[in-house]
């Protein structure tokens, strides 16, 4: 499966988007890119959360996971 990333604008400027870094589709500013990295909580931000004591799935997402479980 083709992800086809003309379909789609960056989550942060509205930009066309250009690349999926950190799980987020950005364009090619490094603002947003940076962006990206902060909001994920950077590279291995899961396991920083883990060893934190805290769930794995942010909080806002939790909702999303409950719904798909059922």
């Amino acid at each position: 499966m083709t992800l086809n990333l003309d379909e789609y604008t960056c989550e942060f400027c509205g930009g066309p988007c250009k690349n999926v870094v950190y799980a987020a589709f950005v364009c090619d500013n490094p603002e947003c890119i940076e962006k990206a990295r902060v909001a994920r909580g950077g590279p291995g931000g899961h396991m920083k959360r883990k060893a934190e004591g805290k769930p794995i799935i942010p909080e806002d997402l939790e909702s999303a996971v409950d719904l798909t479980k059922n």
